[in-house]
């Protein structure tokens, strides 16, 4: 700070509106896009075949229904909120910035509707679903006039007009992502906890996976009233969103009751073996008593929670009694193969393999979309293009002179 600025308490600062927040953010993403010579390119339209049902534009198993991947985020969010999901949607069309190999990871039937602060992006492109991202997320976005009219009109334009397709691998894997944080903090110290709760030993009897384990957060009763529970006697929110989180993995990825088989991309639906762990564990402490939390179901408005009692937080298990009654096991065969994520052991054989071929190229003269083509013949199904793409890449690229910010500048 300058000996001319005066000191002030920051706690005193004025807040910036929302308005001129998302406006610097969204500056800053112009120049970068004008800085890296990324063009917009134009919109995927495939309009739809009105001969047709809905379901058979773009259809399954290779594409995923807008509205069906709003579902299963709308799920992992706060039950009732309506920009998260959809901001989520924009996250899976963004992320993928190479179409190089295999086009675009969406299509549109129409165009979505949009909002003058968009309007320096060409409407339905990848940039202006980044940008749109940026405006969904912002804190307080109601404060900005025609936000809650855009949000209104996204979700009729991805719900009931049902205008959107999405690349299902991408957007299971986002639906199903450990996040890295997990990995790199919260995993060691799940692993070596010796005394479990009742989550924890719920998630491990459906999972047998200490990454969803540790994505878990504390289960209480809500602290305040912005943690308001939407069950009666309900944990605060950001279990239920847990909740939400690992019921949809257990469904895609864990399911045993055969919904994955049966409803495919609707499974978690149908999935009843988070309802089967739940069972399961209540024999184990000898039936049901009043101190026991209740898993409580509502699909239809988009969310699962648990009641938690005031004797639910003394509730303990030895990590070897539960193991030692559900062992570790292989993952079932049945998890969607557009769902398979990266191994992370692969992921790093894949960055010293990368090295290798960044020093085999000294004049760079391959794409990132030829190293990512080898990558995948290379490493097979323990590499998915999204850990290439999302984490082996960007670690590497820029250290070593790489461009990784998209499109390269024009001579």
């Amino acid at each position: 700070m300058s000996e001319d600025e005066p000191n002030r308490n920051p706690l005193l600062i004025p807040r910036e509106g929302s308005l001129a927040t998302v406006q610097k953010t969204l500056l800053r993403f112009r120049e970068h896009l004008i800085e890296n010579d990324i063009q917009a390119g134009e919109p995927p339209l495939q309009h739809r075949d009105q001969d047709l049902p809905g379901r058979d534009w773009l259809p399954e198993p290779e594409w995923m229904s807008g509205w069906t991947a709003f579902e299963i985020f709308q799920l992992q969010e706060e039950p009732y909120e309506w920009p998260p999901a959809l901001a989520r949607l924009c996250k899976v069309i963004s992320d993928y910035a190479d179409e190089s190999e295999t086009g675009p990871n969406f299509a549109l039937a129409t165009l979505p509707p949009s909002h003058p602060l968009l309007e320096d992006f060409p409407t339905g492109t990848r940039v202006w679903f980044r940008a749109l991202y940026e405006l969904l997320v912002v804190k307080n976005g109601e404060e900005i006039e025609g936000w809650e009219n855009l949000v209104t009109e996204i979700y009729e334009w991805v719900g009931p007009w049902d205008n959107l397709r999405l690349r299902a691998r991408d957007a299971l894997e986002e639906a199903l992502s450990h996040r890295w944080s997990v990995e790199r903090f919260s995993l060691p110290e799940t692993k070596q906890n010796p005394v479990w709760t009742f989550p924890m030993a719920l998630t491990w009897i459906a999972t047998r996976d200490f990454r969803a384990m540790a994505r878990m957060p504390l289960f209480c009763q809500p602290m305040n009233d912005a943690e308001e529970a939407v069950a009666e006697g309900g944990v605060w929110q950001y279990a239920t969103k847990s909740l939400g989180w690992l019921h949809t993995e257990i469904s895609f990825v864990h399911c045993k009751c055969g919904a994955l088989s049966d409803y495919r991309f609707e499974s978690w639906r149908h999935c009843t073996c988070i309802s089967v762990a739940w069972e399961e564990l209540v024999r184990h402490m000898g039936g049901l008593g009043s101190h026991i939390p209740e898993l409580v179901f509502n699909l239809q408005e988009g969310w699962i929670s648990m009641t938690w009692p005031d004797e639910a937080d003394d509730i303990r298990f030895l990590r070897s009694e539960i193991m030692e009654k559900w062992p570790a096991v292989t993952p079932p065969s049945e998890a969607l193969p557009t769902a398979q994520p990266s191994i992370a052991s692969v992921e790093r054989e894949c960055e010293r393999w990368l090295l290798e071929e960044f020093a085999n190229d000294p004049k760079k003269k391959r794409s990132k979309s030829d190293f990512r083509s080898a990558a995948m013949a290379r490493f097979g199904s323990g590499l998915s293009e999204r850990g290439f793409n999302q984490r082996v890449w960007p670690k590497l690229a820029q250290k070593h002179g790489r461009d990784s910010a998209g499109a390269k500048r024009k001579s």
